[in-house]
């Protein structure tokens, strides 16, 4: 996984998986929550990009980029998704996505946190474990 995704792996967290006798499941389970954590990225990434998509399919563009509400909407409106995430979860990784040391997403920062634009930029392929 650290290969394929750089500084996924927390060095730190992960030593706290690490106990004497059971050293494979907690590694296991630590590998799990990566992936868990990675998946959702993946997956508003892919939200984005899907609004995106639809906006270019229709003759007239109205706006550069999509709130944090509409990305939200538009990911809990599909049933796969078994989790359902809030404005201020969706934002944080919407920041952290747009990070430019990620660089997935971009951003327009506009006067409050509400009122930021966000649009795609490249996909996080996601392997299987």
């Amino acid at each position: 996984m650290q290969s394929n995704h750089r500084n996924s792996v927390d060095l730190f967290k992960l030593k706290e998986y690490l106990k004497a006798g059971q050293s494979d499941e907690e590694v296991e389970k630590y590998i799990d929550h990566v992936y868990t954590e990675m998946s959702l990225r993946s997956h508003i990434i892919i939200v984005v990009k899907e609004l995106s998509e639809q906006e270019n399919q229709t003759s007239k563009a109205t706006h550069q980029g999509f709130t944090v509400t509409e990305i939200r909407v538009h990911y809990n409106a599909n049933a796969t998704h078994k989790l359902k995430l809030n404005d201020e979860t969706v934002h944080d990784l919407l920041i952290e996505l747009s990070s430019p040391l990620t660089g997935y997403l971009g951003r327009i920062k506009d006067s409050n946190w509400n009122s930021d634009r966000f649009y795609f930029l490249r996909d996080l392929p996601i392997n299987g474990k």
